[in-house]
Parts: C-alpha cells; structure tokens; sequence
C-alpha cells in the first residue's frame, strides 16, 4: 500500500498541472475581446474557439481510458502535456482565426488525455482510502484555481502587454507542468490493470444506467457553466466595464468555490453526491437568470455561481469513483470527457444567439436550459441508486 505522503505527492502533481491546462483552457474567456479587436473574429468564432477544444474528446477521450487503463504510469501523462505545450506554443505565434483554431485542437487533444488520466490517477493512489471522496472533491480545485488566474491575471497581462504576452506566460507554465509530469513516481504497488489495451466496448455496454446519467449530467452542467465564463466578460464589457474587472468579476467566484470545496466534498458518498448536483445546478440557473437584472451587482451572481460550482464539480468527479471498479475507472472518465466533448454543439449556439440578437437574453436562457438537463439527469440518477439499492436488499 503506497504510504499517505506518496498519495498527497501525487494528488499535489496532479492539482498543480491540472490547474496550469485549466489556466490555459480558460485563456479565451479573457482574451476573446482583444482577438475580436485584434483579430478580426467574431462572437460565432469565439464561439468556435471553445468548441474547437470539445472536439478530440469525441475521438480520443474513449480510446484513451483504454489506455491509461492499461499504462497507469506516467507515459501517457508526458505524451498529453508534450501535445499541451505545442498547442499552446502555436496559439502564441497565431496570426489568425484558423492558427488560433489549430494550436487550440493541439492543445485540447493534450489536455483530454490528461483529464481522463487524472481522476484515473487520484483513484488509484486513493483507492480503499476514506480521504477518497476528499481528495476527489479537492482535485476539482484544480478546475476552479485555472479559470480564477485566467480570468484574474491574462487580462491584466493582456492590456499591459497584449494578448501574445499572456499567452506567452502560460506557454511557460506549460513547460513547468510537462516537468513536473515527468518526475511524478509511478503508479502504487497492487495497482489492476486491464488487460486490453483496445476500447474495450463490452466494458462501456456493461456500464450501469447510473453510469451514463452522470455522463449527461457531466455534459450538460458543464455546457452551462462554461459558456457563463466564456461570454460574461464580454458581456460586462458592454455594460461598460474594463476589460480586466470584468476578468476579476466574473472569476471571483473562484473564492467561494475553492473555500467551499473543503466542507461539500467532506461529506461526499454515493448517496450525497447526486443531491449536490441537483442543488448545484439549481442555484447555476437562478443565477443565470438573475445576470440579466441590471439592478443586481455581477459580484453577487459571481457568488451564485461560486456556490454552485462548489457543490456541482465535486460530485461530478467523484460518482465514477463510487459506481466502477477500480481497473475500468479510466473507461468511466473517458465516458465522462467523451460525453463532455458534446458540448461542441453548445457554445457556438449560444454564440450564435448574441450575434443574431445582438444582446445575452437568449444566451443566459440556454444557459439555464443546459443546467436545468442536468438537474433532470441528477434526479434520475436519484431514482435510479435507490432501486438498485432496493433490488439488492431483497436480494
């Protein structure tokens, strides 16, 4: 059994690299106003931007649970942050729409695998632990840390140095990641591995309907949430902030999220997780909803989303943790980054929506609709626990 200072280590490795690809994935939600200037794109485009990173998850994310199924060590970790810093290189030199659309399929085809691998990773050093649930929950800060220095610092880099001196300060962290990644230990003694290094399509069939409901809940929150990341600094631009507090406006949910995340992901089990979700995404839609009321501060709705990220991310990584056997969790969060990978039809509808409208109301109403499937799926995956949960009592 690996001793708690390896497991914490580990954990450290994969919060630390986790957060640098957050970061970067993040970068367009700051940037996007400045390439719109310099550029010459449009919403649609910006649109386009992001779903360009969902993408090779429809290609990569299952085969690639496979792998690290069967390679839990480091390898195919170094591969993806190797693809991680090409990408982002080629964004930093971009001239147009189509380079930044190239480094950015790079780079998310990196950052794929890598998401696939970390939960995958932090599952296996914590398996039979009691922190699992914790640790789990405590990983998704990684996701909350990226998208809070994104938003709070690339602006700021962005007007002080334009938007190739942000990109270039997150290229270089991308090289510090790919080190750290390589000098992280091998995978725990004991760890099972599966013996196909194929897609092993009898595994995702042999998935219980519970399975695939955190799958749907995975996409569709997340197709919610990241469009409110993307879109909001533009939109608050246009009530008439600066670029950059509009940056720290909207990632100052970041502070509520990560001082919550301790205390939701405390009391993580099978049976808690579900209904962390369902409150969650209540919460993302209210405050959707209430962003359009100009009466309101943006701050508050900052701090909706805050809370709701707080509960939502947690569960969400941690369910596969709680429904798979260990040797086929990377299969699960494969399904997870596949179903995920989805959301390449969302955001550049709701990007469409501004360009045609040339306002946010509808864009906020897709939004709350991609949230409120996600509440649907939560409570359905309630049910569903509860019946297998009844069968095997009789049973």
């Amino acid at each position: 059994m690996p001793k708690d200072s390896q497991r914490w280590a580990i954990f450290a490795t994969a919060v630390i690299s986790t957060s640098i690809g957050m970061m970067i994935w993040a970068a367009v939600f700051p940037l996007l106003n400045p390439w719109t200037k310099t550029l010459g794109i449009s919403h649609t485009q910006g649109g386009m931007l992001m779903a360009v990173f969902y993408l090779p998850g429809l290609l990569i994310t299952l085969p690639g649970g496979a792998i690290f199924d069967r390679y839990p060590g480091r390898k195919p970790y170094i591969v993806a942050w190797l693809l991680i810093v090409g990408g982002t290189a080629l964004m930093t030199v971009a001239t147009g729409f189509v380079m930044l659309c190239a480094g950015r399929l790079i780079f998310a085809s990196g950052l794929k695998l890598h998401n696939v691998g970390a939960p995958k990773m932090l599952a296996s050093w914590f398996r039979g632990h009691r922190r699992l649930g914790l640790a789990m929950g405590l990983y998704t800060w990684s996701f909350t840390l990226g998208v809070f220095f994104s938003l709070t610092f690339l602006g700021r880099i962005a007007e002080k140095y334009s938007w190739r001196g942000a990109m270039l300060f997150v290229l270089l962290l991308a090289v510090f990641a790919l080190f750290l990644v390589w000098s992280m230990a091998r995978s725990p003694e004991g760890t099972t591995v599966a013996s196909n290094l194929v897609l092993n399509l009898a595994t995702l069939k042999n998935f219980t309907p519970a399975v695939w409901l955190i799958a749907v809940m995975y996409l569709f929150y997340n197709a919610g949430s990241d469009s409110y990341y993307t879109f909001t600094p533009d939109y608050l631009v246009r009530r008439g902030y600066a670029l950059a507090d509009a940056s720290s406006v909207v990632g100052a949910y970041a502070w509520i999220a990560f001082g919550l995340k301790p205390f939701t992901s405390s009391f993580l089990k099978n049976k808690t997780a579900p209904w962390f979700v369902v409150f969650g995404s209540t919460v993302a839609i209210i405050a959707f909803i209430l962003l359009l009321q100009p009466h309101l501060h943006p701050m508050f709705i900052s701090v909706l989303i805050g809370i709701s990220i707080a509960f939502c991310m947690p569960a969400l990584l941690s369910l596969p943790a709680f429904f798979v056997s260990p040797e086929h969790t990377g299969q699960a969060y494969g399904l997870l980054q596949f179903f995920y990978s989805l959301g390449f039809f969302a955001q550049p509808l709701i990007g469409l929506s501004i360009d045609r409208t040339g306002g946010h109301a509808i864009a906020y109403a897709l939004m709350s609709a991609y949230c409120a499937v996600a509440l649907v799926a939560s409570l359905a995956l309630i049910v569903v626990s509860t019946r297998a949960a009844s069968v095997q009592e009789v049973s």
